[in-house]
C-alpha cells in the first residue's frame, strides 16, 4: 500500500506551462518539464532543444531582436555565447585562430557574415567598437592587448632582438632601424621596396602584412605596422629579424620556403620563449609557403639541432 501512494504522489498533477490539471495525455521534457496536449500542441517551439515555451520565455523572444531564434527557459540559460554579440548560439558556429592563450571562443552565425572583422586576428567584432583612425578594426581581445607608445614599441623591439641573438646564437653587424608605420604606408614600402628583399614577400598570398625588412645601400630596417597586439607584435619584429640575419648570412639565398620559413621559425622560438606557446603553434597549422616552411625548418631542428637549420638557412644543407 505504501509503495501504490508514493507512485501515486509522483504522477504529475499540473501542466507546468499554463497551470491547469493535467487530464489524458501529457509529455514530459528537458529537466522534468510536464506539459499538457494542449500546450504541445499551440506553444511556440525552443529553437534549440523544440521544448514548448513558458510565459517568460515567449515574453523574453518578443524583446529580442527579429532574427534572435526563441529559446525555453534551460536553453538559454545554458546554450554557448556568440563572443560577438553575446546571444545564445543556438546551431552553426564558428571558431577562430584568435589570440586567445585557451580554448578558441565561438561565434554565431550572422556575425560571422554581417559584422566587420579584426585585421589582425579576422574575428567578427563586437557591436559598438568604432575602427581606428586608419579605417582598420581590433576585436576586444587584440585591443586589449595593443601596443599604442612608440616607446612600448620599441621596447618590445629591443626584447626581440635579445631573445633572437640568444636563439640563433650569432648577432647582428647591423641592428635594423625600426620604423612604425600605418598601413597605407606600409603598402606603399612594399610596392617600393619587395624587389630588394631576399626570398621577396610580393605575391606570398594577398594577406595582411604586419612587418617588413629592407636592406638598401647597406643599411637596414624594419618597418612594422602601428597598433598591433604584444604578442602579434613581437612574432612579427623576430621574423624580420629572420630576414636581416639571412640578408647578411646568405644575401644569395632567394628560395621563398626557405626565407620565410626561417623567419617563421625565428619567431616561433621567440614567441614559445616569452610564453606565447600558443601563439606560437598557430604557424605550424598553416598550409601555405609559411607554415610549410616552418614545419621544414622544425622536422630539420629535430633531427640536426641548430647548427641544421642555420645551414638550411644559408642554403647550403644538402
Amino acid at each position: 500500500m505504501q509503495k501504490q501512494s508514493l507512485a501515486a504522489e509522483k504522477q504529475p498533477r499540473f501542466c507546468n506551462l499554463c497551470g491547469q490539471p493535467l487530464v489524458g495525455r501529457y509529455f514530459r521534457h528537458g529537466e522534468g518539464v510536464v506539459f499538457c496536449s494542449a500546450c504541445y500542441a499551440s506553444r511556440p517551439r525552443c529553437a534549440r532543444c523544440g521544448a514548448p515555451l513558458d510565459d517568460a520565455a515567449t515574453s523574453r523572444s518578443r524583446g529580442q531582436p527579429s532574427d534572435s531564434p526563441p529559446l525555453c527557459s534551460h536553453c538559454y540559460r545554458s546554450a554557448p555565447r556568440c563572443a560577438s554579440c553575446r546571444r545564445p548560439i543556438v546551431a552553426v558556429s564558428y571558431t577562430f585562430d584568435d589570440l586567445s592563450e585557451t580554448r578558441p571562443q565561438r561565434y554565431c552565425e550572422s556575425c560571422v557574415k554581417t559584422r566587420p572583422r579584426c585585421d589582425v586576428c579576422r574575428v567578427p567584432v563586437a557591436p559598438g567598437i568604432t575602427p581606428l583612425d586608419d579605417g582598420q578594426y581590433r576585436c576586444s581581445l587584440c585591443t586589449t592587448q595593443m601596443v599604442e607608445d612608440p616607446h612600448l614599441v620599441e621596447g618590445v623591439y629591443q626584447e626581440a632582438l635579445a631573445a633572437f641573438r640568444q636563439i640563433v646564437g650569432s648577432s647582428l653587424s647591423q641592428v635594423p632601424h625600426l620604423e612604425i608605420v600605418t598601413r597605407l604606408q606600409m603598402g606603399g614600402v612594399r610596392r617600393l621596396h619587395h624587389n630588394l628583399v631576399p626570398g621577396g614577400e610580393e605575391g606570398v598570398g594577398g594577406h595582411h602584412v604586419l612587418g617588413f625588412f629592407v636592406r638598401l645601400d647597406g643599411t637596414s630596417s624594419i618597418y612594422i605596422e602601428r597598433y598591433l597586439p604584444r604578442s602579434v607584435l613581437l612574432g612579427t619584429l623576430a621574423h624580420e629579424l629572420g630576414h636581416a640575419w639571412q640578408s647578411e648570412y646568405a644575401p644569395q639565398v632567394h628560395d621563398l620556403l626557405i626565407c620565410e620559413g626561417f623567419a617563421e621559425w625565428a619567431a616561433h622560438h621567440v614567441l614559445v620563449a616569452s610564453g606565447h606557446r600558443a601563439m606560437a603553434a598557430r604557424a605550424t597549422r598553416r598550409e601555405d609557403v609559411y607554415g610549410r616552411g616552418l614545419r621544414l625548418y622544425l622536422n630539420t631542428e629535430r633531427k640536426t639541432g641548430r647548427d641544421g637549420v642555420l645551414k638550411l638557412a644559408r642554403g647550403s644543407l644538402s
